[in-house]
């Protein structure tokens, strides 16, 4: 049994290592398509565009090593039951759960690389992410205006033609929205957008500044120049060189989602006893304040009257007290759904790896093929279905429509559930998929006669 153990789990290792290499190759692929124009024609170094990809890898290689295991499988099976290999191990007394030993050891073990993968080294390389965005951005200021489109730019509405070269544009039109009474368009047949150490600065050539003066009645200006200067102070423009990346929830290791987390619910617990206290002197006060009002008017005294009106003030104090930690709360809430969401993430696409090991082996058999495009083409199939649910899981747990946990395991308990009934089908003689399909055809063709 030993020998047929290792001869399975061998089996798996081939497909698995190119389907991972072809699939890391598309997203990749796909990922500088999508923003080719981010890279091409912009000046970047070869340096940067390497970092860029190297620091996204890191994600597709999270999507693509579930989607490899599912491949995998499906051609290793499928190849052992087109060469009748399946036939003789059970001629031979071994049936399916004796594949599955080795086919789930080895989905153990991508799970357990994945999972610290995904717990420590996909946060940082997303931040890696968004600090060379920052740092590029930053740099080169013209990275991020999009020819033939209007861009806005602090207080000003900028469009461009045409891009001349790395950071220079022609047809330049600037409509500044930070004085409503004085309006300004400025016109440039070309510009450039350059960095200096403290802020943006535009260069335009050959225009005109025109200018609606309404405090004046309604005075118009025109002013021509051949060479015109304007100065954005890089914090006006949120890139000020002292800022601090915040990480976001994507960016967050394990520890550090747990900290958020455990902080968030202290808050939200805190909170909750707050108003919970809150209301419970509301109670002694309006009691007291009952007792007050029992109190003839003319025979109460000044003290009383005086102390009526401090228990009044006190109560809409702490009403209003309530209001605004019930306006936090949800905000708190929300955060915390996002976090719990990131963190389950983490671990509901690893172990994905188990679930795909469990899905492959029947669906392999059954194709009796062990081509590489049957596979990937099955495969992508069923990791759409799996995909969809997974995102949805991530919508209803971030909007707190559901319990943010329990959400985004939708997709693993669904295709889990489907797995375990084809493998169950597939290893049971007198339950065989296809004998399951045809009988499932005729009692359709019977319902309908």
């Amino acid at each position: 049994m030993k020998i047929i153990n290792r001869y399975i789990f061998k089996e798996l290792i081939p497909p698995f290592s190119l389907s991972l290499i072809v699939l890391v190759f598309v997203l990749l692929t796909q990922f500088m398509i999508k923003n080719l124009d981010r890279f091409l024609g912009k000046g970047l170094s070869f340096i940067t565009i390497f970092k860029f990809i190297f620091y996204h890898s890191a994600s597709v290689l999270s999507l693509a090593a579930p989607m490899a295991i599912l491949i995998a499988t499906m051609m290793a099976f499928g190849r052992l039951s087109s060469d009748n290999e399946i036939t003789g191990f059970k001629s031979s007394g071994i049936n399916h759960f004796d594949f599955l030993k080795p086919s789930l050891l080895f989905g153990i073990i991508i799970t357990g690389i994945m999972i610290p993968f995904n717990l420590w080294i996909l946060p940082d390389m997303n931040h890696n992410i968004r600090k060379l965005s920052y740092q590029i951005t930053k740099e080169r200021p013209d990275i991020e205006i999009q020819e033939n489109m209007i861009n806005v730019i602090y207080e000003k509405i900028i469009y461009v033609g045409d891009r001349i070269n790395n950071n220079s544009f022609m047809d330049i039109v600037i409509f500044n929205k930070d004085n409503i009474r004085n309006k300004t368009t400025i016109l440039a047949e070309s510009g450039s957008f350059n960095s200096l150490n403290d802020g943006l600065i535009l260069d335009l050539y050959n225009g005109s500044i025109h200018e609606n003066i309404k405090s004046n009645n309604h005075e118009y200006r025109k002013t021509y120049f051949e060479k015109y200067k304007i100065l954005i102070p890089f914090d006006k423009i949120n890139l000020d060189k002292n800022k601090i990346l915040v990480k976001n929830e994507r960016e967050m290791n394990f520890n550090t989602l747990i900290s958020k987390i455990n902080y968030k619910e202290n808050e939200i617990i805190k909170l909750n006893n707050n108003n919970y206290e809150s209301e419970i002197r509301i109670s002694e006060l309006e009691s007291e304040e009952k007792g007050f009002s029992m109190i003839d008017s003319n025979k109460s005294s000044k003290k009383n009257k005086i102390r009526l009106n401090q228990i009044q003030t006190s109560i809409n104090n702490i009403k209003n007290n309530i209001k605004k930690n019930n306006k936090i709360i949800p905000v708190l809430q929300n955060d915390l759904n996002n976090y719990e969401v990131e963190l389950h993430k983490k671990f509901v696409i690893p172990i994905a790896c188990i679930i795909f090991i469990l899905l492959g082996i029947p669906l392999g058999i059954v194709s009796k093929k062990g081509s590489f495009s049957v596979s990937i083409a099955i495969s992508l199939g069923f990791f759409i279905i799996y995909w969809s649910l997974l995102m949805i899981g991530e919508f209803l747990g971030d909007e707190g429509k559901l319990n943010p946990g329990f959400s985004m395991w939708i997709g693993n308990i669904f295709i889990g559930t489907l797995s375990i009934f084809l493998f169950y089908v597939s290893s049971n003689e007198k339950l065989q998929i296809n004998n399951t399909i045809t009988a499932f055809k005729k009692t359709i063709t019977k319902i309908r006669r």
